[in-house]
């Protein structure tokens, strides 16, 4: 549970999860299998009720915040046994669903990799050195560009433009209106149960571009190259028919599925940040963006890559559904 700042998401513990660090502003339940399951005690702090418990508890008027011992006595109310495993299994079957997923994601992101090599280059701001002869230039004096972690990168394969459409919507003023469409931020969206903050007026001229639609592939564009920029958002039925930022680039394609993987790979990114400007907050254009080569993935592993995008979508559907009947239940 966050207990620091954006108080009380949840996350359930997955395989893949398993054995790494987490930050100090993590508040870990550790449940007594003997007593709940695993999966209905985060179904239930997940829920509108538990939140609503979990929030009475915070303290601290600029960043808030909740100890573990402020939680330690919330009511949690047990339906029986057999009620809690059924809705566990839902919890744990999603579970392994993101983690099935993500191997699969990362089987196709290997490939992508083992094009390139191996790579010397840790990090983005390792130093390197490089002569860049005058008619390679392209018109860019910056040297990330043409030498270290970003230029190693490089691939062979079709400019993305050829592979989908790439838009960055404008900026606008944006409205608030309580009956408008959910707008999600770049932050927003790598959530695994996004959840937008603030909804905004469709009236708006060009609000319609922010629009986006199941089975585009969003990319940030704006921010710190350690960062979340040139990372990779799928959009699925939770985010379909939601308004986006205009720091987020749409990538709209026939096999999303394999242009999700590429840019989620180690070389996709670099290869995406290669293209960025500035030195405060680099920026990555739509332009530059399409001219980014893109290799074939195999067809064996686009399937995969596929198939993982509709085990996310079947993962988040029981989840909600496990949440759902939690609440039922306590109505």
């Amino acid at each position: 549970i966050s207990c620091s700042g954006t108080i009380g998401r949840t996350a359930f513990v997955r395989a893949e999860m398993d054995r790494l660090a987490g930050s100090h502003d993590i508040i870990r339940v550790i449940p007594r299998q003997e007593r709940i399951s695993p999966g209905y005690l985060f179904a239930f702090l997940t829920s509108r009720a538990g939140q609503s418990l979990i929030h009475q508890r915070t303290y601290g008027s600029v960043v808030q915040h909740i100890e573990p011992h402020h939680i330690a006595d919330i009511p949690v109310p047990l339906p029986s046994p057999a009620e809690q495993q059924r809705i566990h299994n839902l919890v744990a079957g999603a579970a392994a669903a993101r983690t099935e997923a993500s191997r699969l994601l990362d089987e196709a992101g290997a490939y992508f990799d083992g094009l390139v090599g191996e790579m010397r280059y840790l990090h983005d701001h390792a130093r390197a050195m490089g002569v860049v002869a005058r008619s390679r230039l392209g018109r860019r004096l910056d040297a990330f560009h043409h030498v270290g972690w970003a230029a190693e990168a490089q691939n062979v394969g079709a400019p993305l433009e050829e592979l989908a459409a790439v838009f960055i919507p404008g900026r606008m003023k944006l409205i608030h209106a309580p009956s408008g469409i959910p707008f999600f931020t770049g932050v927003d969206v790598f959530q695994v149960r996004p959840r937008a903050e603030k909804k905004i007026a469709t009236w708006i001229a060009g609000s319609q571009d922010l629009k986006v639609s199941s089975g585009t592939v969003l990319l940030q564009v704006d921010g710190q190259r350690y960062g979340l920029v040139g990372r990779p958002a799928f959009v699925g039925r939770r985010l379909d028919g939601v308004a986006a930022s205009w720091h987020m680039a749409r990538l709209i394609g026939d096999n999303s599925a394999a242009l999700f993987a590429w840019a989620r790979s180690d070389t996709g990114r670099r290869s995406i940040l290669r293209t960025s400007f500035g030195s405060s907050v680099p920026s990555v254009s739509a332009r530059l963006l399409s001219e980014v080569k893109v290799p074939t993935l195999p067809s064996i592993l686009a399937a995969g890559a596929h198939r993982a995008l509709l085990l996310r979508e079947q993962a988040d559907a029981d989840e909600e559904r496990a949440i759902h009947e939690v609440e039922e239940w306590l109505a």
